[in-house]
């Protein structure tokens, strides 16, 4: 593993599109973000209010768990600023009149139940959409490959303080007959609703192997703001947008989120539907949950120049989601035709001699690298993941109108020159 280049560059917002953003922004909500915690030398910025950041590619692969400076940041509306000593969120339970309770916590109050730590990659829905977009038009921000970020998360179990308010611990209680759902609600503001909220269904919640959690921590240290601080919703293995951040309340009900972002977004519609006819679609297909298999190419770049002949290395990202983990990256240089293994960088604690334990359930990413022995002319790469449910990448890019979970065969096409040839006299 490479160690992280210390690159703190300027946290100054960078310029609006609008001559009148400084009047606009007064009295939007965005008078008070968080610039002093965002290195924005290390991120494609994608739109300033609200703030959203990829991270460059040949940053976010420099470490195996991604520094808090690195981790891609995706916002819906003004960020928070919350006094964590004054912090509190409710717990609901609103099921049957039998089940029904409310209680407010505090941050000691989830310190004070068993912490537990995991490595586990978020991965925003959106990741890739300028795959689609180049297809035909998509909406939502136009994201390449580098909204996926592996990090140390740290908190509770929410399954554990769900327990502490009365719901049943043994998922064979009749409580568990008929499907239920966790909805988590946030503070701030958000664009396209009153406030940012979405769910899980409550048996994956109460499954302790999930590993849900109420996380106060990353990387070793304090939620920052743009990360959710003091708490917020680590969910392993599910899209990015159940991962609620800043938690205000969390319900236990009969029904998922009535909200825009369960309801009427992050849903992969069919290829009939679009701006003028979506609103029929929503209500007909399910809210995205797991993560699909995926893989990129950080290393080279589609401007890099790469040298005819000579070795390259290349590098890259690969995850899944419900827990499934990558058993391999293959590489191709003939479009298809031929694929090869690549070497593999991840985290597995049960082994029997050299042959891993399928078993265990895999929440964090793999970084993976390829050494091309000769560098073709006109070079194309390609890359595609496997995981241990046998899914793979397919060749080509679905086209949905929200612009999800694209998870192509991801192809690089950079630059290849001849080195000039030397004559000795």
């Amino acid at each position: 593993m490479l160690a992280l280049t210390d690159t703190q560059g300027s946290s100054s917002p960078p310029p609006s599109s609008s001559s009148s953003s400084s009047s606009s922004s007064s009295s939007s909500g965005y008078e008070n973000e968080p610039w002093c915690e965002r290195s924005l030398s290390n991120y494609i910025v994608r739109a300033k209010e609200p703030f959203n950041a990829e991270a460059k590619l040949d940053r976010l692969i420099e470490n195996f768990v991604t520094p808090t400076e690195n981790h891609f940041r995706r916002n819906h509306g003004p960020i928070p600023d919350i006094d964590g000593e004054e912090w509190s969120m409710s717990i609901e339970v609103s099921c049957n009149p039998k089940m029904s309770c409310t209680r407010t916590v505090k941050l000691c109050d989830i310190q004070k139940l068993e912490q537990f730590e995991i490595v586990a990659v978020l991965e925003c829905a959106g990741n890739r959409r300028d795959g689609l977009k180049a297809i035909k038009p998509v909406n939502g921000v136009i994201w390449g490959p580098g909204t996926a970020s592996n990090s140390r998360w740290s908190g509770c179990r929410l399954r554990d303080l769900l327990v502490s308010a009365g719901v049943p611990a043994d998922l064979c209680h009749p409580f568990y007959r008929r499907p239920r759902h966790v909805e988590f609600a946030a503070y701030g503001e958000a664009a396209e609703d009153e406030h940012y909220a979405s769910s899980i269904p409550l048996e994956w919640v109460m499954n302790p192997l999930n590993m849900v959690l109420v996380a106060t921590e990353m990387n070793g240290r304090r939620l920052i703001r743009d990360h959710g601080f003091p708490a917020r919703i680590v969910a392993p293995g599910i899209i990015g947008a159940r991962w609620v951040k800043w938690l205000k309340c969390i319900r236990v009900q009969n029904h998922e989120s009535e909200s825009f972002y369960q309801k009427r977004d992050y849903k992969i519609l069919p290829p009939m539907a679009n701006s003028s006819n979506c609103e029929e679609f929503w209500p007909r297909f399910p809210a995205l949950m797991e993560l699909t298999i995926q893989s990129a190419i950080c290393c080279p770049a589609p401007e890099e120049r790469l040298q005819v002949g000579r070795k390259y290395l290349v590098r890259g990202y690969a995850l899944s989601g419900g827990g499934r983990a990558v058993d391999r990256i293959e590489v191709t240089l003939d479009g298809g035709k031929t694929w090869d293994l690549t070497d593999l960088y991840a985290i597995h604690s049960k082994q029997k001699g050299k042959q891993r334990d399928w078993s265990e359930r895999s929440w964090s990413w793999v970084l993976w690298s390829y050494c091309i022995s000769s560098v073709p002319p006109n070079c194309t790469i390609g890359c595609r993941a496997w995981d241990s449910a046998g899914n793979t990448q397919p060749e080509a890019a679905v086209w949905n109108y929200r612009g999800v979970m694209n998870n192509s065969v991801f192809r690089v096409c950079p630059q290849t020159d001849i080195p000039a040839l030397t004559h000795r006299l």
